[in-house]
């Protein structure tokens, strides 16, 4: 099996399928998140935001995970070179942040949480992820 990712990680398309899919997770990640929050900043009060949170969530996690899987093997192509990139690791706290807004967003009550806090959360949140997507642009050119 080592021999198998090892050969795998050589191939010239490694990189760049790896990239693809993680620019999928993104997509989940972000987009899930979007439909969620704006509805909890109260656009589109019509609609049900447990039904809303019953789809979003899952592929804003699904997203997620691609994400998380896809930026360790794009990592473990070069690890000395990135981890001393400031963009990466800017990103990686940011990533950490968001993951303790949202902690603490869904033990405050999530969905639940119609208050002002909540919505300075969802804010927030938003906010770490348009971060978290320019330092992975940036990962490139600094």
């Amino acid at each position: 099996m080592g021999e198998l990712l090892t050969a795998w990680a050589a191939h010239p398309w490694a990189y760049p399928a790896c990239a693809v899919v993680h620019l999928i997770g993104v997509g989940a990640l972000f987009g899930g998140l979007l439909i969620f929050e704006l509805r909890t900043l109260g656009v589109r009060a019509d609609i049900d935001p447990g039904a809303l949170a019953r789809l979003a969530i899952p592929a804003a996690l699904a997203g997620f995970a691609l994400c998380a899987v896809s930026g360790a093997a794009m990592f473990s192509f070069q690890p000395e070179e990135l981890w001393v990139n400031p963009a990466l690791r800017v990103k990686v706290a940011l990533i950490a942040l968001a993951g303790l807004n949202a902690a603490w967003f869904h033990l405050r009550g999530g969905v639940r949480a119609q208050d002002r806090l909540g919505r300075w959360q969802c804010l927030l949140s938003l906010g770490i992820w348009v971060a978290v997507i320019i330092c992975g642009r940036w990962i490139a050119f600094v």
